[in-house]
């Protein structure tokens, strides 16, 4: 593309961005409305709510290390031992056990598979504590799973590693709303991409149209002066049927000069004053 080229370009301002706004507002508020009541109909439909119980783990020095002061390698084998119980937790001698003691299998069809992926743990920055957190259909069912998870898990761990380091903490509570909800500013969230999404559309549109509708579109394009217009006929509209000027034309029904067929009276003269059709005597 040539300079000549380049320069027809069409380029946005700021003006054609707000006139696209202003035009087209009320389509943009529609695909918002639409997208938002579509998505709160299918997530009614399909939604299965999910609720979280949290535990938490404390795990202790090692006996050769509460003797001594606290050091950098002290803390750096006791972050070591939290990964080994968040390994531990997840294994099939902890998780097989739940199962039983809770009976998972049998009364919520909950297997092995099933049950890992319900489990999730997570390590604050620089401590030595564990959250277990567990996700279920009902909140009573994740605190249950989290505490027996927890209990077992203490006992199978201290029993591995021949000392107590895994102390439960705090135990998992009810949680009274679903971890999943969507909230309103999720459905805003969604309606505002809706309506960015449509606005991108008559963007694109005003970009690629090379149509030419205004002055600036021909000097732009073509790089001529305008120098007249060209009004609409549509603009102009008949008064009546019979035209501009009426039924009887611009004059009236008996013509410019009225009644009489003379511009001198009311008689039929001409215009020497003389009676049409006959002479003078």
């Amino acid at each position: 593309m040539n300079e000549k080229e380049s320069s027809k370009a069409r380029i946005l301002t700021f003006r054609d961005l707000w006139e696209i706004f202003t035009a087209r507002w009320w389509v943009m508020l529609l695909a918002a409305v639409i997208a938002i009541a579509a998505v709160f109909i299918i997530r009614s439909i399909i939604f299965v709510p999910k609720y979280e119980s949290t535990a938490t783990l404390y795990i202790l020095r090692s006996e050769h290390q509460s003797t001594g002061s606290s050091t950098d390698s002290d803390f750096s084998l006791a972050l070591k031992v939290v990964n080994d119980c968040d390994y531990l937790l997840k294994s099939h001698a902890v998780v097989d056990d739940v199962i039983d003691e809770l009976q998972l299998d049998t009364v919520y069809g909950i297997s092995y598979k099933e049950l890992s992926e319900m489990i999730s743990t997570s390590n604050p920055e620089n401590t030595r504590i564990l959250e277990v957190t567990v996700e279920a259909e009902s909140p009573e069912l994740a605190q249950l799973i989290v505490n027996s998870l927890c209990r077992i898990g203490q006992d199978k761990i201290n029993d591995a590693m021949r000392m107590q380091q895994v102390n439960l903490f705090e135990e998992g509570t009810l949680s009274a709303e679903a971890s999943n909800r969507m909230g309103i500013a999720t459905y805003f969230l969604i309606g505002v991409i809706a309506a960015a999404a449509v606005y991108i559309i008559f963007l694109i549109m005003f970009v690629i149209d090379d149509s030419l509708r205004t002055e600036d579109d021909i000097v732009r394009a073509l790089g001529l002066t305008v120098l007249a217009e060209i009004p609409d006929a549509g603009e102009y509209k008949k008064p009546n049927k019979y035209g501009r000027y009426g039924k009887y034309g611009r004059y009236g029904k008996y013509g410019r000069y009225g009644k009489a067929t003379s511009a001198y009276g009311n008689k039929p003269y001409g215009a020497n004053g003389s009676q049409q059709g006959g002479r003078n005597s």
